[in-house]
């Protein structure tokens, strides 16, 4: 299914953002934008993007990333949650301020696997697929980075669920990361 790409001059990343791609045209670098239903493409450059959301969603883009470092002590290629609420969690594929850099939302990934030496194959939950410029072993550990954040996070929501058990409306259970120790419970009590 091609989608018709739509040209938008604001974007806030959304449950729905599932890549973004730097494009240039000349000196510019703009935003190719995947969604799981839309393409859209954004005169700001996907760094200009992810920071603008980090602002929409109330934290600035430094401020999710010394939560990251704080949490999982990343501070290279960190992987950042844009949403909290609805576990928006992005991780980029190089610097993120390099103009060659992709953001990459794992939450919307079904599978991947190495194309030649270093390049991956990525393909979405809507059967979308990508091929980037970056190793297997590079791309697993984003993918692992990403996942420890959302466990870290979960964990401390939960921490503060069972110390304050009034706040559990507020933090929802998330889906993004498995949790073995939920899962072994979960099949022991069947």
């Amino acid at each position: 299914m091609k989608k018709e790409q739509i040209s938008t001059q604001f974007y806030e990343v959304n449950p729905h953002t599932m890549i973004i791609f730097p494009k240039k045209s000349g000196s510019i670098v703009y935003s190719e934008i995947y969604e799981v239903d839309s393409h859209y493409t954004s005169k700001f450059t996907p760094f200009e993007l992810i920071k603008t959301s980090c602002n929409f969603f109330g934290s600035s883009y430094e401020g999710r990333k010394e939560g990251t470092k704080h949490l999982i002590g990343v501070t290279h290629k960190p992987p950042i949650i844009i949403d909290p609420v609805t576990s928006t969690y992005v991780f980029p594929t190089v610097a993120p301020s390099s103009t060659e850099c992709i953001w990459i939302f794992p939450q919307h990934i079904k599978d991947y696997h190495a194309i030649g030496f270093n390049h991956t194959l990525i393909t979405f939950s809507n059967m979308e697929t990508f091929e980037i410029d970056m190793s297997l072993a590079s791309f697993n550990n984003q993918i692992a980075r990403t996942s420890m954040l959302h466990m870290k996070f979960s964990q401390k929501m939960r921490m503060m669920e069972s110390n304050f058990p009034s706040m559990n409306r507020f933090f929802p259970p998330t889906t993004l990361a498995a949790e073995p120790k939920t899962l072994l419970q979960h099949h022991a009590s069947k």
